[in-house]
């Protein structure tokens, strides 16, 4: 019984072993799989809408909350490709098949756009987590002109409140407002010709009314050099007695973070601002030091050597007559000698 047991086990096991003997181990003559044809696709297919959407955006031509939506669709259509890649690879490492290179292209072109967010999330770690800038935290200046332009996706356009003011003192302690001896209307004209020289773009300018001791306000914008993303600003003149009080707000339509660009407006505005101001009041120093130079210049007078002063010779002195004379008289008989000679000729 027990042999008849073990006769009728052994055709069992060798159905079992044909079976894992038919399993295929190697197969480098199959064509690459459906993961790794579509993952090189993808990734290729990410990279290029990608730098078609940010050229699109740069140039004004698409607009940012679409530009933003694209952005994040092509993110996860990278991160698609990647764990694709990974399980193409596996595949092909247990059975040789084709599509190496199909898997190692996407994997590398999804990590290349995966690395962008990355990137920029690793950065912003380096600055408070902010978009609003103001150097009047008690009333900052008011958009109007920025109101209209922001849509229902973009930041708010009120100011945040206390939480952005302690992170602003805290991180920024050096904004503050300018204050200036000047009245309001040419306090305001510095501010112009400010935003001239730093050539940005008014959206809106009030210039200060005197009768209704109303501030004047210019607005701006401009853009991030690479991604074309939108900062509004805004400047605020007010009258203090006989000076001037300035005020900068600069904040950004989309986005949690400014990676401190916001901050950077301000004071750049502010520093060009002080230069007008500085540049138009004159120097006692240098006046005195002009009019010192000026005076020594009238006591020095001529130098003696200079040709004014020069004395040029009196031709009625009689030794000077006496020889001109006989210059005269020596180059007479010098002419005489020349006709005596023979072959001398001289033209009429």
């Amino acid at each position: 019984m027990v042999t008849d047991r073990i006769d009728e086990r052994r055709p069992r096991k060798r159905i079992r072993d044909r079976r894992r003997s038919t399993r295929i181990y190697y197969a480098g003559d199959h064509p690459p799989s459906f993961l790794a044809k579509w993952t090189s696709r993808i990734a290729i297919f990410a990279a290029a809408a990608a730098i078609v959407t940010a050229g699109l955006h740069r140039l004004s031509l698409l607009e940012t909350p679409v530009a933003l939506t694209i952005a994040y669709i092509l993110i996860a259509a990278a991160g698609l490709a990647f764990l694709m890649a990974v399980v193409a690879a596996l595949d092909i490492w247990v059975t040789g098949r084709q599509g190496a290179a199909r898997v190692v292209c996407g994997a590398v072109v999804a990590l290349g756009i995966l690395a962008v967010p990355a990137g920029v999330w690793a950065m912003s770690l380096q600055w408070p987590a902010m978009n609003d800038i103001s150097t009047d935290l008690a009333e900052p200046p008011e958009f109007t002109a920025a109101k209209d332009d922001r849509g229902p996706d973009a930041n708010p356009i009120d100011y945040p409140g206390d939480r952005f003011a302690a992170l602003q003192r805290e991180n920024y302690p050096d904004l503050k407002s300018l204050v200036i001896p000047r009245t309001t209307e040419e306090a305001y004209e510095l501010v112009m010709q400010a935003v001239a020289k730093l050539k940005l773009k008014t959206t809106l300018e009030a210039p200060p009314e005197d009768e209704d001791d109303a501030p004047g306000f210019v607005e701006l914008t401009d853009h991030t050099p690479i991604l074309g993303l939108t900062d509004d600003i805004i400047i605020r003149v007010l009258g203090e007695d006989k000076n001037s009080r300035i005020d900068v707000r600069s904040a950004s339509r989309y986005g949690s973070n400014d990676f401190g660009r916001n901050a950077e407006h301000v004071r750049t505005i502010l520093k060009e601002v002080a230069a007008r101001y500085e540049a138009s009041v004159p120097d006692p120093d240098k006046e005195a030091a002009a009019a010192r130079k000026a005076k020594l210049k009238a006591e020095k007078g001529r130098g003696p050597a200079s040709k004014a002063n020069r004395r040029r010779p009196n031709l009625s002195r009689s030794d000077i007559r006496r020889e001109l004379e006989r210059r005269g008289s020596r180059q007479g008989s010098a002419g005489a000698r020349g006709r005596d000679r023979p072959g001398a000729q001289f033209d009429e």
